[in-house]
């Protein structure tokens, strides 16, 4: 799981996750359809949908995903339909906001032609990613996407680890030190587990009205950077305001149509599994396959983007968690529950480094009696009841699967503070991450901020 908070009133960024390998190559952009494998070359679908694929990610040596979808997209150097290149391995994310992909994975042709983003001195723009469990730092450059049959032109994106921004001044490195501090960097296709990552969360650019402040200004949350072409230690990267419309977009917002929101769909998938299937289907609506059907429809706060959740745990405490979310870039159901065994309770059972997190819950049998109440803006409630088994069982006797259901992990020690309403509102640790397993079996309907649909605003999320 990787969280990345920004707390102001344009949005609050919530979890990237990412998987995925180092694999691409030149083509005309063409329709990327899917047809069932992952790799989004067929023809089988509509324009505005592309198959989704949960398998062992584009590096299994590297240690294999479980849970994390991927699709695979087109990029093109701004105005091209020939410096293209296609990558797979895109893990689809809807907690995050934006299209980032990793340096090591593009080609030399294709890497040259992006544009960079420079500021009011005309130097680089450079983003740092702040995650829960690590970071990511790289230029802000400008392409053409292509998904499926959707497009969209001059986008902001992030290319993860360029190594013209790493190491410019001997062995010094460049990267500030308010960005390295927040954990280990994660620029390379092992240590983010992902070609690259396609933000497709409720809001458009990444960081919102926050990053257009001054450097000075103490609600800058220090995203982006201006970085003198000619580093030096005494001529660092510094804080720079960035307007919303050249911070990382969420490319469906740039979409000429399909751009009012996203929709999730995949079958229910048997437990411990090798492989799944899913459909990602852009607008909400507006074609003969994406009409809401369903009557839980949860309105979210139009600052954060969250639903409040009251879940109760095992030794009974309630919990009042009103920054909760949807996010199919976390493999698990993340939540805090001391009651259930996880980390070092965990210690009988054999490790899986290359199933991280290490707070996997591990129940001593599995709990199908779980229950969390989803409460949107406008009232409507929605129980969802989920399982929880224990994980390393579950890796132990499938050992070659990549889909499973009932996998948790704890989000750390119980806050107090969440099992107040009132204490709970002011508290962002007070929230539930219905990870990519809440997805397994439904059809999720993401409408995004700002966007008219036929059943109201958004943003909500339907299911």
């Amino acid at each position: 799981m990787r969280k990345l908070v920004l707390i102001g009133l344009a949005q609050a960024l919530l979890v990237l996750a990412g998987c995925g390998g180092g694999s691409g190559s030149v083509a005309t952009p063409t329709s990327n359809n899917g047809s069932g494998n992952g790799n989004g070359n067929g023809s089988s679908q509509a324009p505005n949908a592309i198959t989704m694929t949960v398998d062992s990610g584009p590096d299994p040596s590297a240690g294999y995903d479980v849970d994390s979808p991927f699709i695979t997209v087109t990029l093109c150097a701004p105005g091209s339909t020939t410096n293209c290149q296609v990558i797979d391995h895109v893990e689809v994310d809807t907690g995050s906001y934006g299209f980032r992909v990793i340096s090591s994975v593009l080609n030399s042709s294709l890497a040259a032609a992006l544009r960079q983003e420079v500021g009011s001195d005309g130097n680089p723009i450079v983003e740092c990613t702040m995650f829960a469990d690590g970071f990511t730092w790289g230029p802000v450059k400008v392409a053409d996407l292509q998904v499926g049959g959707e497009s969209a032109s001059n986008v902001p994106m992030q290319v993860m680890g360029d190594p013209a921004y790493e190491q410019t001044s001997g062995a010094t490195n460049e990267i500030p030190s308010g960005c390295a501090q927040t954990g280990t960097e994660e620029d390379t296709v092992s240590t983010f587990g992902a070609n690259a990552i396609l933000g497709i969360g409720v809001f458009g650019p990444d960081c919102g009205s926050d990053c257009d402040l001054s450097a000075s200004n103490q609600y800058n949350p220090d995203f982006y950077y201006e970085c003198p072409s000619s580093w030096t230690s005494a001529d660092p990267c510094t804080v720079t305001p960035v307007a919303t419309s050249a911070q990382v977009t969420n490319p469906v917002f740039l979409f000429q149509t399909d751009n009012n929101g996203v929709i999730i769909q995949f079958p229910a998938v048997a437990n411990g599994a090798g492989s799944a299937t899913g459909t990602l289907i852009f607008g909400i609506g507006n074609e003969s396959n994406n009409n809401v059907n369903t009557k839980n429809v949860l309105t979210a706060d139009s600052s954060y983007g969250d639903v409040s959740t009251t879940y109760t745990d095992r030794s009974g405490h309630q919990q009042f968690l009103p920054y909760s979310y949807f996010d199919t870039g976390s493999n698990a159901y993340y939540f805090a529950d001391g009651a259930i065994p996880s980390a070092t309770s965990c210690s009988t059972y054999p490790g899986y480094n290359s199933k991280q997190p290490d707070s996997w819950f591990c129940p001593g049998s599995g709990l199908s009696d779980l229950q969390a109440v989803n409460t949107g803006q406008n009232g409507t409630q929605s129980t969802v009841t989920f399982s929880i088994g224990n994980a390393y069982t579950l890796f132990n006797s499938s050992p070659s699967g990549t889909v499973f259901n009932d996998i948790g992990a704890s989000s750390g020690a119980e806050n107090q503070a969440c099992a107040s309403q009132s204490s709970a509102s002011t508290t962002n640790q007070c929230a539930f991450d219905f990870g990519l397993p809440f997805f397994l079996g439904r059809t999720v309907y993401i409408a995004y901020a700002g966007a008219n649909t036929s059943w109201g605003p958004g943003p909500f999320f339907a299911y």
